[in-house]
């Protein structure tokens, strides 16, 4: 692949190194739970595997090739930005919003 299509096949080494970098910053916040500026690296990596992510799928769908794999990757990419959105910091608890009791 590297020697056929060297710009493909270096477009799929970076998309796959940030959906890595995704999965690593994201189990290092659940591990280790919430550090400063962990939320901004999420949500930028996250932005960036969207986007690449739904590029990938406009080429594909304009090139009209590559069926439901690409189309899936564009779906799993925003799905990705969603919750990288809807991280703990930004969803309030029950329990934290009805601390009163009843």
């Amino acid at each position: 692949m590297f020697t056929d299509a060297p710009g493909r096949a270096a477009g799929s080494a970076a998309g796959l190194t940030l959906w890595l970098g995704l999965l690593g910053v994201a189990t290092v916040r659940y591990v280790r739970g919430e550090r400063p500026g962990s939320r901004a690296v999420t949500i930028g990596l996250a932005g960036l595997v969207a986007a690449g992510n739904v590029g990938l799928t406009a080429i594909h769908l304009k090139a009209g090739v590559g069926g439901l794999r690409p189309a899936v990757g564009g779906v799993l990419g925003i799905l990705a930005l969603i919750l990288a959105l809807a991280s703990r910091d930004s969803i309030q608890h029950p329990a934290e919003v009805d601390a009163g009791g009843l």
